[in-house]
């Protein structure tokens, strides 16, 4: 049976899902959902990989750029943070234009700006120039992951979808492994033609992006019924199949964004991923810093445990992703996912050794992985066609603006403590209340389906 199969997809009614399938329309639906497997995430998956390198190398590169532009913990904060801001404003209208224009064409776009805006963060030297470039490039690269997933969700049903957003979103956590591996390397350049370690970093990770996005504009299909390498049956079994969803009997004809928000579940699910996604985006930010901090290592050794957490958080990302399909439901993983959260911040925050430390780092990674995919998931398992679309923006634009304002807060909190433990407390505090809205969005759900 294909990797992408996802159980039962031959014949019979799925728990999730309802359709059925006859045992022929069954094995076409299982080699589209295989072909489109193949054909389409691996590129997606390193376009997204470039894209988390390029918004979060700043923080091996401050821990040169800060000290040759003198740039205080707050301006470093701020300027971090502008990235997600700008990120958060013009996630919606990116997706509604990528359902204009199309994948292809928009997601490839988004790329080749970015990259460019990436390289361009070598020549920063104030810290309005440091503003500024990150605020554009958080303007270039907003629309690219709500974008992808809004275009997973219209090529993978629903009891497939857990796992091909899982091995998409699994680039998040290897960019983290390959900054930690790459960062000494690139750093140790410096002095090379007069150009400082940090530079050559901006410099060597934005020019991939360029290119990925020329790759996507060739290859990457908007729809599944305009690809030649899907047969007539092929086509017809994945339309079926990923028209039929959980909350298929819902109505969806208003689509705007304030009927988007005014759905408490997406709410919960936006609450989730904003507490989540702001607690774990700082900490990266940062991470080379306070764990130079924490564990008095220097760049190199610090550089490699960050590099086995983020292949820690891809190896969970992918598991967790697994289960939640196997399982046909995503709260058991998040609860167990975001009690390692709160147990390995606790640990980095407080643990008396370095090497404590480091195992909480892992910990808190093994959450970070298995929590990502059980999240994105449900929401695809709420929303359906345009409210997908529009939702899926809304939620990470809001959770956005909370991963700007945080970075800011963390920051000052250092400069004022001259220490990054008072504001590590935050961490498991944010994933103590991801668990109780959890609790919330499931019992929600459990009556509604009653």
């Amino acid at each position: 049976m294909s990797a992408w199969s996802g159980g039962d997809v031959q014949g019979g009614t799925r728990a999730e899902g309802e359709y059925r399938v006859t045992a022929k329309g069954g094995s076409e639906l299982q080699s589209a959902i295989s072909k489109a497997g193949w054909r389409i995430i691996p590129l997606l998956s390193v376009g997204y990989l470039f894209a988390y390198i390029d918004r979060v190398n700043v923080s091996f590169a401050s821990t040169q750029m800060n000290v040759d532009l003198g740039f205080s913990a707050t301006v470093y904060g701020l300027g971090a943070g502008l990235f997600y801001l700008a990120y958060a404003l013009v996630e919606i209208p990116s997706n509604v234009l990528l359902m204009r224009f199309g994948a292809r064409r928009w997601l490839a776009w988004i790329m080749i700006m970015w990259g460019l805006l990436a390289i361009s963060m070598m020549f920063v030297k104030t810290p309005t120039q440091f503003y500024s470039v990150r605020f554009l490039l958080g303007l270039s690269e907003a629309g690219f992951f709500p974008g992808v997933m809004y275009y997973l969700s219209t090529w993978f049903p629903t009891k497939q979808r857990g796992k091909a957003m899982g091995l998409f979103y699994v680039a998040n956590p290897l960019a983290v492994f390959v900054m930690g591996f790459i960062s000494k390397p690139l750093l140790a350049m410096d002095g090379l033609y007069d150009l400082r370690g940090w530079q050559w970093m901006f410099l060597i990770e934005g020019i991939p992006p360029v290119l990925v996005g020329l790759a996507l504009l060739a290859f990457l299909p908007d729809r599944p019924d305009e690809v030649k390498w899907l047969s007539e049956g092929e086509r017809e079994s994945l339309r079926v199949a990923v028209a039929e969803h959980p909350q298929k009997h819902e109505d969806h004809s208003a689509g705007g964004m304030l009927a988007v928000l005014a759905d408490k579940r997406v709410l919960l699910l936006t609450a989730i991923y904003l507490l989540t996604l702001a607690a774990g985006t700082t900490f990266i930010l940062s991470a080379p810093a306070i764990l130079m901090e924490r564990t008095g290592w220097d760049i190199g050794h610090v550089g490699w445990l960050i590099s086995a957490g983020g292949l820690t958080a891809a190896a969970f990302m992918l598991i967790g992703g697994w289960i939640t399909d196997h399982r046909g439901e995503r709260y058991t993983v998040l609860y167990v996912a975001l009690g390692f959260d709160v147990i390995g911040y606790l640990m980095i925050a407080a643990a008396p050794s370095a090497w404590m430390v480091a195992a909480g780092l892992i910990l808190s990674q093994i959450g970070r992985g298995a929590h990502s995919t059980a999240q994105v998931a449900l929401w695809a398992d709420v929303l359906k066609d345009r409210r997908m679309a529009i939702g899926a923006a809304a939620i990470s634009s809001v959770a956005n603006l909370g991963v700007w304002l945080l970075p800011i807060g963390f920051g000052m909190a250092k400069d004022a403590t001259g220490g990054y433990t008072f504001g590590l407390w935050a961490f498991p505090v944010m994933h103590v209340l991801a668990i109780v809205a959890t609790v919330v969005l499931m019992r929600m759900v459990r009556v509604k389906k009653a």
